[in-house]
């Protein structure tokens, strides 16, 4: 007969981060093509200016993977998280984020000609890592327990 061994908790813990970069990989299609899709629906449908066009599309996209996020990517410790904490968390993150990736796709534009839409891939390949470790590390992460040391009682002399 075959016996099956257990896995220890640090090979469950390296699954686990590997199955929620797979998940997140899949969401970051959310951000990536939300704002690839609504800004030229902006800028070929109704002739935004394409400063504009990927301004909106970029907070209504990161808006709905932030959902998703919370729900699927890292819901296996959500019970544990407080959700206005990573409402905050992920804001100034995602805005660091989207201000980072908004700003190379409009530098590769200005400075190189490179098309918004062609822009918009390489500043994608570029977060990816960063997103990752941010969102699990910082906006996702599990609350710290910190250990109270037993306090130090000080006996006065008189």
């Amino acid at each position: 007969m075959f016996k099956i061994k257990s896995r220890s908790k640090k090979q469950k813990a390296l699954l686990q981060l590997g199955w929620e970069f797979i998940k997140l990989q899949i969401a970051g299609n959310i951000p990536f093509w939300g704002t690839y899709l609504i800004f030229a629906a902006l800028d070929k449908l109704f002739m935004a200016n394409y400063y504009q066009a990927l301004l909106v599309a970029t907070v209504a996209s990161y808006t709905l993977f932030f959902v998703v996020d919370d729900r699927w990517v890292f819901s296996s410790v959500r019970k544990k998280r407080r959700t206005s904490t990573e409402v905050f968390r992920f804001i100034v993150f995602m805005s660091f984020t989207a201000l980072l990736t908004f700003n190379i796709t409009l530098q590769l534009h200005d400075l190189f000609g490179i098309s918004v839409y062609v822009g918009q891939f390489i500043s994608a390949g570029i977060s990816i890592l960063w997103t990752f470790v941010g969102l699990k590390f910082w906006v996702f992460s599990t609350p710290r327990r910190h250990k109270h040391s037993p306090s130090k009682r000080l006996s006065r002399t008189t």
